[in-house]
């Protein structure tokens, strides 16, 4: 077996060769997922673009530096990761994770996302890198491979029906160590209206339409959204004029602006968004909650909506004087919302010090 780093460099290679402009694979699966509407252009030239700045074989290294890889490789170890659907290219870095390891990956792909992963997963098969990779769409065409343990993303209903899916085709069990991410919305935490404020903030909030677990759904500010509304409504049209919003919400959105309307509620309709000012608990797509506070008020709805949360964005990217009774959650710079590192933490779990703690 080759050493970490050699195996770190094939993996960087690999990335290079898939990401290359030439590469007619990975442009002939960009043009069938917006041909199928599965993705915006935008929303994946966004994803693109950050990939080819985030995956150097630095930051490779620097990832496999925050844990221990003292029982590298993990030869023969079956990983099955379910993907979810909800961003372009959404499950690469389980992909990786599990590459780094040298384990080998079943992917179960989201059939709203099956083209573009599997490019990738050519090119590591190329570079003959160590692990197997196997995949597919439906969960039945992996029946018979034994997990190891299993990584999964997406929404708390889904864990069950899943779990009992698995071990109908033979696949895993109750025992089987699995890393369930179920987080789905982040929280904003700003202080002023500046210009590169607000477009930070924009970009955080619709970039993909809201959908990703990093997108800001509730934003505090010491300020009412009434007072900003118009200014922040300019940064919002600027941004759809450049990247227009793929998905559309269904009608139950414009009721809930009715509802609002009746209560006296502050708001903005913008016809496939809902920006309203005030706090409930966050279940409807395409809604963004601002809500007039402090640092005692970040706290407080961090407390509140712990379970779903994914992240605190602050400008500086350190969270303010916490007085929640438990531990700070995930903070990052408001600017990297929907540009992570490739060793971001979902829910707050690095995934390669999970799998060498739980499979080693």
């Amino acid at each position: 077996m080759n050493s970490l780093n050699e195996h770190i460099a094939q993996i960087s290679s690999a990335i290079d060769d898939w990401l290359q402009a030439d590469n007619q694979t990975l442009k002939r699966a960009i043009e069938r997922t917006v041909e199928e509407g599965l993705f915006g252009i935008e929303d994946i030239k966004h994803q693109i673009r950050h990939l080819k700045n985030s995956l150097t074989e630095e930051n490779l290294i620097k990832w496999t530096k925050n844990t221990d890889f003292s029982d590298w490789p993990l030869s023969s170890k079956n990983i099955v990761c379910l993907h979810a659907g909800n961003l372009p290219l959404v499950g690469l870095q389980d992909l990786l994770a599990v590459t780094l390891t040298g384990a080998n990956y079943i992917g179960k792909l989201s059939k709203k996302d099956p083209y573009l992963l599997p490019t990738l997963i050519e090119k590591l098969d190329q570079k003959n890198i160590g692990g197997v990779r196997k995949w597919s769409t439906t969960l039945s065409d992996l029946t018979g491979n034994r997990a190891d343990a299993v990584l999964f993303a997406g929404s708390e209903d889904s864990v069950e029906p899943v779990i009992s899916s698995l071990s109908n085709f033979g696949i895993a069990n109750q025992k089987t160590p699995r890393l369930m991410r179920t987080a789905h919305f982040s929280i904003a935490f700003i202080e002023d209206y500046s210009k590169k404020t607000m477009e930070d903030l924009t970009e955080a909030v619709f970039r993909y339409g809201g959908t990703g677990c990093r997108s800001v759904a509730i934003v505090v500010a010491p300020f009412s959204f009434k007072s900003q509304k118009c200014h922040f409504t300019d940064y919002i049209e600027s941004f759809w004029l450049k990247n227009p919003q793929h998905q559309k919400p269904s009608n139950s959105l414009f009721y809930r602006y009715a509802t609002n309307k009746a209560l006296g509620i502050e708001q903005s309709w913008l016809n496939d968004f809902l920006i309203e000012e005030r706090l409930s608990l966050h279940t409807d797509k395409f809604v963004l909650q601002w809500i007039e506070g402090d640092e005692q008020t970040l706290a407080e709805i961090i407390q509140q909506f712990r379970t779903g949360l994914q992240t605190v964005y602050t400008q500086s990217g350190e969270i303010p004087k916490y007085f929640g009774h438990s531990e700070p959650p995930e903070t990052d710079m408001l600017a990297n919302a929907q540009t992570p590192d490739i060793w971001w933490k979902p829910d707050g779990v690095d995934t390669v010090e999970w799998l060498f703690k739980n499979v080693g």
